[in-house]
């Protein structure tokens, strides 16, 4: 794979499209599987953590600056990579349920991405935002896959006819 294609694929727009269409495959998961949306949600907080640091892993390898950005980021993911190991040894033990523990790993993911995303700009702010709304409705609601990917889908489009850089963040 050349610089150029791998520019593009670390883009913001790109990773933001990943991001959305990962939380709605776990929406679905969380739908219809509510026992095992725990290890969904846990393997997610790895993958997000990975999706979030590769594009200022790259740069800094690239270029060999802004080295504190990067372990800033680093440590913020290795943070809520850590709070939600925690939750699944205190589920391993037996100290709370499946559901319970998906729903919190997803609100640890969900706070984390929002955080990220003060730093990284709106795309980070709305997919915390948009954890945090599945979080709301896997708990409260019946019926609300659709409206989330009525939702998503606004987003992914509103990111692509606003997609002002396709730098990594």
């Amino acid at each position: 794979m050349n610089k150029q294609n791998l520019l593009s694929l670390l883009s913001n727009h790109h990773l933001f499209t990943l991001r959305l269409l990962l939380s709605l495959l776990g929406t679905y998961i969380g739908y219809s599987y509510r026992h095992t949306s725990h290890d969904y949600w846990f393997a997610m907080m790895f993958l997000f953590t990975v999706i979030a640091i590769a594009p200022g892993y790259y740069q800094f390898k690239q270029h060999g600056d802004n080295l504190k950005a990067f372990t800033s980021r680093l440590l913020h993911w290795t943070g809520g990579l850590g709070a939600a190991i925690v939750v699944y040894a205190y589920h391993g033990s037996g100290r709370i349920f499946h559901e319970e523990a998906g729903l919190i790993v997803l609100l640890i993911l969900a706070l984390t991405t929002y955080l990220d995303g003060i730093q990284t700009g709106w795309r980070g702010i709305f997919t915390g935002l948009f954890l945090g709304l599945i979080t709301v409705c896997v708990a409260y609601f019946d019926n609300y896959i659709w409206q989330l990917i009525a939702l998503a889908a606004a987003a992914i489009a509103y990111s692509y006819y606003h997609a002002v850089d396709c730098s990594p963040t």
